[in-house]
């Protein structure tokens, strides 16, 4: 039995001091931090210069920011085979709220989930403190750095009190020092991962191409910077798309022939020759590498490009199985339909709490073509202990995506244990792609009205919720839908067009600087969310009209009014609307001569646009999943149970497009509104997605704001508006759905996708029950007068 084990069943048996049995206890593995023995301590350094060579964690400051009593994140970390062979030390430097009692708030810090320290948290300037390495516990590839935080208010008990309880830890200066430092000259993919989250949390990409050239090269650009941020895993990419040189550390992106890469780079950069296909180029110091793709001949290029595209998209990490857990639950574990997936595959960290407001949360994945809906329901199975003696308005909440979907009372009258516990989550509360479900526990206990410190230093645990609690995946609809943000950058509705012959269209106007860095940034992070490296061909001037699949980037004054219209925005008086703004000094527009090849349409099935619109057409042409499909003999009246749920479902197309809010006015944007993304199906079989904002710096600024996990994952509806913090402003649902087919049809999936549209569509559902009885009534009738006839 583990240190881990026994510790748990003492706390939990002993210090709660409930009915739950021993044996239950020790089946609980919780998530695997082992070494919970002696604790060392970490040892405080005085700031002395650490010579460069400081290996930052990939996170930012606001992954970093630890508040309440009682917090705990993990974080990825990539190692290279040159650094582990020394010695190491792990430094962080720290800030710790003045609340916060020092003689009874600590921080724990696990690599590969051995404990490497404790150090007590005292309140003051930021400072800096060590942790040493044991040799051989870091392994090539990834692996898992954990930090958990204990914090205790110094005078108040109040569960209010707890709020003022924090630790943050600067990215800038945290993270590993080895003894055996990279190798300066390194150039393999490996070297460039290493890389990644260099500066606080984000990895600088910098696409260079020529003044005014064509087309062609930017898309090429485009494709290995998603290639980039796939092979890498970075989850905060930076892009800019750029004709100057820089020497601030990160990446470098070069695609072209001979000739291309020559006039960029020079014909023999940094005394190094230029190799043909795929090859990674360092800088002196090593800060620097660049991703070279060249070739003689243009196709070629094409060929090595495709060729990184594929081993982007079927990349196998190497790491510790704690590393691998850690990217995983980064970004977010999916989850599969009809499973059961513990909490503590989720990372979900088992502990005994001993405050007053426990919170925890855990994040997981949907696929990208899930279709959100009141038709069933993800649940959760709690097991939990808790504490007697709980005031009366103790009680436990579970949240997801921020919305409260559970309760339970933990006040007098229960007996402190949660068995099996099933919290229904509706599918409705969920989205495509990261989703977020939290956990939260207000432990109040009338002594704390005292609030003796002598008392307080003696505390017992108030809740200990187990690692065997999971969830419970049901079977759920799988169909393609647009317009919707999240499933647009989790990878659904424009995976279709990226699989089609033609690439999607990216409309920059004139090549503005700062909308083909936010280009480039979006699609990176589209890259890394959806698993897919989407082909696209960026245009200056507006692609044609008639595309039903297009994306924009531009400010307010940039965008065609015809587009804004479409898209259902009001931008007209808006500030900022003043057309292009000017580039960065030194920093050419990037403005080419060339001709857009016309896109190939989402969907080129034509649909019904009217309530009179034949049974057969409407969304299940779209789908090509028909009741007909059933075999000959399932069902005696096969043809009109067809014809019946094609007509309801078709009612998706009834009724004119009323693009923007639900009454049909467009939507115009608050004051305070920094970035606006819009989504609106323009035209059967596709949707245009505009990403603008009021002038070219908050575009740039502000794309790069809305990349962090916080605010990426709640991406949803037709139109969000954003702060220049990322803070949603604004959010509009859309009024109409079209779907799409992504999965082979089965009579399942469309049982689930009409049950899906049925619980998003209320009415509808209340006519067809109508209808339906109407149908049974007079069917009845009939058959009972013909009865009687014969």
């Amino acid at each position: 039995m583990s240190t881990l084990v026994r510790y748990k069943i003492a706390m939990a048996g002993v210090a709660l001091g409930i009915l739950a049995s021993n044996s239950a206890v020790a089946q609980e593995q919780g998530f695997s931090l082992s070494g919970l023995g002696p604790k060392p301590a970490a040892t405080v350094a005085a700031p002395v210069e650490i010579n460069g060579n400081l290996r930052r964690i990939a996170a930012d400051r606001s992954s970093l920011f630890f508040n309440g009593e009682s917090a705990s994140n993990e974080y990825p970390f990539y190692a290279l085979p040159s650094e582990i062979a020394g010695s190491a030390k792990l430094m962080l430097t720290l800030q710790t709220a003045i609340s916060a009692a020092p003689e009874r708030s600590q921080m724990r810090v696990f690599v590969n989930d051995q404990e490497l320290g404790t150090v007590r948290l005292d309140a003051g300037d930021a400072h800096r403190v060590e942790f040493s390495v044991p040799s051989g516990l870091i392994q090539p590839g990834y692996n898992a750095v954990s930090i958990l935080v204990d914090q205790k208010h110094r005078v108040d008990c109040t569960v209010d009190a707890t709020y003022e309880l924090w630790t943050q830890i600067d990215p800038d200066r945290s993270g590993f020092v080895f003894a055996n430092a990279s190798k300066p000259d390194g150039n393999s993919i490996p070297d460039l991962i290493a890389l990644g989250g260099l500066a606080n949390g984000r990895t600088p990409i910098r696409g260079h191409v020529l003044p005014g050239a064509p087309s062609s090269d930017i898309n090429r650009t485009m494709a290995i910077v998603q290639s980039l941020a796939l092979l890498g895993s970075f989850d905060h990419p930076a892009v800019r798309i750029t004709n100057t040189q820089s020497t601030e550390p990160g990446i470098d992106v070069v695609v072209g022939t001979y000739s291309t890469v020559g006039d960029i780079l020079g014909s023999n950069p940094d005394g190094k020759t230029i190799k043909d296909g795929i090859s990674i180029l360092s800088s002196a110091d090593g800060k620097r590498k660049t991703l070279l793709v060249a070739a003689r001949t243009a196709e070629d290029v094409d060929g090595s490009v495709t060729l990184l595209t594929a081993m982007a998209e079927k990349q196998q990490h190497d790491g510790t199985p704690q590393g691998l857990r850690a990217l995983n639950n980064m970004k977010g574990r999916l989850l599969a339909p009809a499973t059961q997936v513990p909490l503590r595959n989720l990372g979900f960290i088992t502990e005994p709490f001993t405050g007053r407001f426990y919170s925890q949360q855990v994040n997981f994945s949907l696929p990208s073509d899930f279709y959100p809906g009141d038709y069933a329901a993800l649940v959760l199975h709690l097991n939990a202990q808790y504490a007697a003696g709980l005031s009366k308005d103790a009680e436990l909440i579970v949240r997801a995506n921020s919305e409260t979907v559970a309760d339970i009372t933990l006040g007098a009258g229960r007996n402190g244990l949660i068995k099996d516990q099933s919290l229904p989550i509706p599918l409705n509360k969920l989205r495509p792609g990261e989703n977020t479900i939290q956990i939260e526990a207000r432990l109040p206990t009338p002594s704390d009205a005292v609030c003796d410190p002598v008392a307080s230093s003696q505390e017992r645990p108030r809740m200990l919720i187990l690692g065997d609690s999971y969830l419970e995946v049901p079977n759920f609809a799988r169909v393609g839908r647009y317009p919707d943000i999240a499933a647009l950058v989790s990878g659904s509705s424009l995976q279709k067009q990226a699989n089609a012959a033609s690439p999607l269209p990216v409309f920059v106007p004139n090549f503005n600087p700062a909308a083909l860095d936010a280009a480039g940034s979006f699609l990176a992070k589209m890259a890394y969310s959806s698993g897919h490296v989407l082909s696209v061909d960026v245009t200056p001037s507006m692609p044609d009209a008639r595309q039903p699949t297009m994306m924009a980037f531009g400010t307010y004054g940039d965008l065609p009014q015809d587009m804004v219209d479409k898209v259902g925005l009001d931008l007209q008086g808006m500030a900022g609307g003043l057309g292009l703004s000017p580039g960065e000094p030194g920093r050419a527009a990037i403005v080419p001569s060339l001709s857009l090849a016309a896109a190939s349409a989402l969907d080129t099935q034509s649909e019904a646009k009217s309530a009179d619109a034949a049974p057969a057409d409407g969304v299940q042409a779209r789908l090509s999943i028909t009741v007909g499909h059933l075999s000959d003999g399932v069902m005696a009246m096969k043809d009109e149970m067809a014809s019946y749920a094609s007509a309801i479902v078709s009612r998706l197309r009834v009724g004119a497009n009323t693009a923007g809010g639900a009454d049909g006015k467009r939507f115009q944007p608050s004051d305070n509104a920094a970035l606006l993304i819009a989504q609106n199906e323009v035209d059967e079989g596709g949707a245009w997605t505009i990403v603008t904002a009021p002038t070219s710096a908050q575009l740039s600024a502000n794309v790069d704001a809305i990349m962090g996990r916080a605010t990426w994952s709640r991406l949803n509806g037709s139109i969000q508006s954003f702060s220049a913090s990322g803070q949603v402003v604004d959010e509009v649902e859309p009024t109409r759905v079209a779907l799409f087919q992504t999965q082979a049809a089965t009579v399942g999936n469309l049982r689930l996708v009409v049950a899906g549209w049925f619980s998003n569509h209320v009415w509808e559902y209340t006519l067809a029950q109508i209808g339906a009885a109407i149908l049974l009534g007079i069917s009845t009738f009939l058959f009972l007068k013909l009865g009687r006839g014969r």
